[in-house]
């Protein structure tokens, strides 16, 4: 079954350095990384991972347009039958990424990591992003109801997809929203979701992109948009 991953980054010179020791052990036939109008290091840093491993493949925004969008473009540019989107500052385990391939049986087309589930946990994260991703999870069960009952998670990005459903999943967020927006409309559509317990650790290379107020603003527009989708079809 073959796998794809896709990695954007915007601005990660130092986290891409740390990420290449570990690139062979990237369970994946093809690794996508989606540079998304970074300025600093990470063009030629992207250039050395080809050069390093023939999965590598590359593809550049010419401007900054944010994680969602980078995703996106990320996504469509796969062919594995699971797709896997990983955050290049490796805040989650990268070996757990064979659980969330091994969690896709059956009905379930979509397996995502859960620091907040039995099993999970979080290492030395800000107040403000735990904050937020639980207050997240209340909002998002409220507006999409029984579909979501189960899960406790939704700002996560750290997911398994079936190839086909997320190539043909469409969402608006171009920001940090887009995780959330990209788990409501599968539910809203009928997708099965499990739920793996991982580690979110503090980032240790570079810097978050992630702005409390900003990503606030955004998810607001994204439950308001899931709510109208899930009234009016």
């Amino acid at each position: 079954m073959p796998v794809s991953f896709v990695i954007p980054c915007y601005e990660e010179e130092e986290a891409l350095a740390a990420l290449r020791p570990h690139l062979g052990s990237i369970p994946a036939d093809e690794v996508v990384f989606v540079d998304d109008g970074s300025t600093d290091g990470t063009a030629a840093a992207l250039a050395a991972l080809a050069a390093a491993d023939e999965r590598v493949r590359v593809t550049t925004h010419e401007r900054n347009r944010g994680v969602g969008a980078a995703m996106r473009t990320g996504i469509q540019a796969t062919t594995g039958d699971v797709v896997i989107v990983y955050d290049a500052d490796r805040t989650y385990p990268l070996e757990d990424a064979k659980r969330l391939i091994d969690a896709l049986q059956g009905e379930i087309s979509i397996a995502t990591a859960t620091p907040f589930g039995a099993g999970g946990g979080l290492e030395d994260v800000s107040v403000g992003r735990s904050f937020l991703s639980k207050a997240a999870v209340w909002a998002y069960r409220l507006v999409l109801g029984r579909r979501a009952r189960h899960l406790s998670v939704f700002t996560c990005a750290f997911r398994a997809y079936r190839g086909d459903a997320v190539r043909a999943l469409t969402w608006r967020s171009d920001g940090f929203p887009a995780a959330a927006e990209m788990l409501g409309r599968a539910l809203l559509a009928g997708a099965v979701v499990s739920e793996v317990p991982s580690t979110l650790r503090r980032r240790t290379e570079g810097s978050s992109k992630m702005r409390v107020v900003s990503a606030s603003l955004g998810h607001l527009g994204t439950l308001w948009r899931l709510a109208w989708a899930r009234v009016f079809g």
